[in-house]
């Protein structure tokens, strides 16, 4: 197989590369070394292109990596995705709290999705219009 990328193809292709490694071994305690192999020959072809100045070769663990301009910007990506989803995943939390906390956790596992979603609305927008006016300022545990 020989795929062929335009030179913007061919980065994308790299950030999708690092972020797909990035993603399956960011929360691992020993990496995955089949998805760090993948990704530094996803790099590796940027050799000899005028991408090459995105990546570097790691000689002690002789692999190609991303070099650090590039990560940054990967990084930039992450924390933005990061940012997004915590306060999602924060807004969802608390919405099933409070949901199965006013209706019971039988009630609410008996719920059609429709139904579900129609109670969880308010307080999911309750949660979100805090969340964007105070961020977590005055969110409490007692």
């Amino acid at each position: 197989m020989t795929p062929t990328f335009s030179e913007q193809e061919y980065r994308r292709l790299m950030m999708l590369a690092y972020l797909g490694e990035w993603i399956v071994n960011a929360i691992r305690k020993d990496p995955d070394p089949a998805y760090e192999d993948t990704a530094s020959k996803a790099f590796s072809f940027a050799q000899g292109t005028p991408l090459e100045s995105l990546v570097a070769f790691d000689e002690n663990a002789g692999n190609w990596i991303p070099a650090e301009a590039f990560e940054e910007e990967a990084h930039t990506l992450i924390d933005q995705y990061d940012d997004k989803t915590f306060w999602e995943e924060l807004t969802a939390r608390l919405t099933e709290r409070d949901l199965i906390a006013s209706h019971s956790e039988r009630a609410v596992r008996g719920m059609r999705p429709e139904q579900r979603t129609r109670a969880a609305s308010s307080i999911a927008k309750a949660y979100t219009k805090e969340f964007e006016s105070h961020g977590l300022d005055r969110l409490k545990v007692s």
